[in-house]
């Protein structure tokens, strides 16, 4: 009975080891810092401002700055990279959970305000006067109405990109609603959302000449033990007509779509290349 009990024993521990040799150390990996997309190409719709480049190269000012030249600001509940070239965010990257879905306290008050701890000055919103295009959130207000702080701070011009009414009100709203209830289905998610800069439907705003991307991408990880899965979605700035599932794709094709690399440090973990494979829209809508 004893060497039954034993056999079984060992059986079990053979039969999660896979499980837990998985775990551990992507567990580590996947963190907002980390997960941070490193894009490799700068639009060539728009010359680079020298000024710009040149401050660059202070070694004070370079820490602020990744390979790209997107400045790297921190807001407590989320961070973002700022493109002073196009006047929008490349990526705005957060958390969000179960709990800070659920939770409701904070008031949407339409307050948008430049963002003074953009180094270079961000845009401000009457950039976007008489447009033809929406203040559209990167990072959603409603992500944030757990807090009042929090949303306030979503109304920050540097989290605001230019949007027809008809995408952002259509199939991108969609999307964020989806993606908050991904978070209370998965418990904890990273989000990582913003404009694409290889196509520039034309410039905004007479002070600060914003950039009206083409298109616009969403990633959402799963970072809640033991489902760790990766999904990402790439929309263009128009009136979409499709499921939001239409288009969704891998990390590796999403990569492979926009030159960006997601999780730059770790091209070589086995984990993070399953991660970037896997794209299972079953896996996202099991509880449907």
């Amino acid at each position: 009975m004893k060497r039954i009990f034993l056999l079984t024993v060992v059986l079990i521990a053979f039969w999660l080891l896979p499980t837990i040799a998985f775990s551990q150390p992507i567990k580590k990996i996947l963190t907002i810092d980390n997960a941070i997309p490193y894009i490799k190409t700068i639009s060539t719709e728009r010359k680079i401002d020298r000024t710009f480049v040149k401050r660059v190269r202070n070694d004070n000012f370079r820490k602020k700055i990744n390979r790209n030249y997107l400045e790297v600001v921190d807001h407590k509940y989320y961070k973002l990279g700022y493109s002073e070239n196009h006047e929008i965010a490349g990526w705005v990257a957060y958390l969000l959970t179960k709990e800070m879905v659920l939770e409701r306290n904070a008031e949407r008050r339409n307050n948008f305000k430049a963002d003074r701890k953009v180094s270079t000055g961000s845009a401000q919103s009457g950039d976007y006067k008489h447009s033809g295009y929406d203040r559209g959130h990167i990072c959603p207000s409603a992500d944030m109405s757990f807090s009042q702080e929090a949303q306030n701070l979503t109304f920050l011009m540097s989290n605001i990109a230019p949007q027809l009414h008809s995408f952002n009100a259509g199939k991108w709203h969609e999307l964020e609603k989806k993606v908050r209830e991904w978070a209370v289905e998965n418990d904890s998610i990273i989000v990582i959302s913003g404009a694409l800069f290889d196509s520039i439907i034309t410039i905004i705003g007479q002070k600060n000449r914003v950039s009206v991307p083409y298109r616009f991408y969403k990633v959402i990880i799963d970072i809640s033990y033991p489902s760790y899965k990766a999904i990402g979605f790439v929309m263009e700035n128009k009136n979409l007509r499709e499921d939001i599932f239409h288009y969704s794709m891998s990390l590796e094709d999403l990569e492979a779509l926009t030159g960006m690399i997601f999780f730059p440090d770790f091209p070589l973990s086995k984990s993070i290349i399953n991660l970037k494979n896997s794209c299972s829209i079953w896996d996202w809508e099991r509880n449907d």
